[in-house]
């Protein structure tokens, strides 16, 4: 019987290589069996091939975190598969530039204030040619006056017939400067502690007034039938007999300036005469009246008119 071959001798361990990176791991083939010759001797087995080293991955980047889902609600596809067309919003024109309208706000701005500024120097110089002054009113003392109060006191109250003649002279200071006055209404009332007595009231015919003249203004007043106290009835009698009673003229109208061919605009003006008096019964045949003339207040637009004279 033949003899078994001996067994080959068994190969030395090799070292482990280096470990690396879990990411460039790879499984390690098998160890190669070794191959037997013909005699029945083992030859050792070829080294491995050369690995070039590979290197290390770049390092882990975490996502960038998408926007809010509600902006792609619009671009999610269906769940059939087909995309639906991407909205986009209508475009608008671009209006202009904050810049151009600011700009244009600041040349309209610096417009009206050089236009302002030029008026403003124009009506100084104006002012400084023709240095405008206002006029002057009195008031004569009134003449006719006829008041017709019964005698009886039976009543508490009683009937008073008036006819009152007013007159007022104006005068013009100015030497460039005309002043226009148009058509206004005049009315006089009884002065009294317990309230003036309002006697009626006439129309004022317009009338311009030159420079450097005099104008008057002239109108009568009548009433009938005018129902006063008895006691407000008695005073007015006493003062009438001893030509006392004092009156209350007032005149609303409008006034404008015109100078050369220059004519403004007319505003409202109202005279205001409160110091009234009686003529004295040997003036009452003149039509003015004798006797000392009250001065009377000037109020254009309701603000009293001082007077420069």
């Amino acid at each position: 019987m033949a003899e078994k071959p001996p067994l080959p001798p068994k190969p030395k361990p090799r070292p482990p290589p280096p470990p690396k990176a879990p990411s460039a791991t790879r499984p390690t083939p098998p160890p190669a069996k070794p191959h037997h010759a013909a005699n029945g001797t083992a030859r050792p087995a070829p080294p491995p091939p050369f690995k070039k080293p590979q290197l290390a991955p770049p390092p882990q980047v975490l996502p960038l975190k998408p926007p809010p889902a509600r902006q792609y609600l619009h671009q999610q596809p269906p769940p059939g598969g087909a995309r639906k067309a991407r909205y986009r919003p209508p475009q608008r024109h671009r209006r202009g530039s904050p810049c151009s309208c600011r700009r244009l706000c600041c040349f309209a701005t610096g417009l009206v204030l050089l236009a302002l500024c030029l008026a403003l120097a124009a009506a100084c110089l104006a002012y400084l040619y023709y240095r405008p002054r206002p006029p002057s009113f009195h008031l004569h003392p009134l003449s006719p006056v006829r008041l017709r109060l019964p005698n009886s006191s039976a009543s508490a109250v009683s009937a008073m017939d008036a006819t009152v003649g007013v007159r007022a002279v104006s005068w013009n200071p100015n030497e460039r400067v005309a002043f226009v006055y148009g058509a206004g209404e005049g009315r006089v009332a009884l002065s009294d502690p317990d309230g003036d007595v309002a006697l009626g009231w006439a129309p004022v015919a317009p009338f311009e007034h030159a420079p450097r003249t005099v104008a008057a203004v002239a109108f009568v007043a009548a009433a009938k039938g005018v129902v006063v106290d008895e006691a407000v009835a008695a005073r007015v009698r006493d003062r009438y007999r001893r030509r006392q009673q004092g009156f209350k003229v007032v005149v609303d109208t409008h006034v404008g300036v015109r100078v050369g061919k220059m004519r403004t605009g007319m505003v409202p003006v109202r005279m205001v005469c409160d110091g009234g008096v009686m003529a004295p019964r040997g003036g009452e045949g003149g039509g003015g009246g004798g006797g000392p003339m009250s001065k009377c207040q000037v109020y254009l637009f309701r603000v009293r008119w001082f007077s420069l004279n």
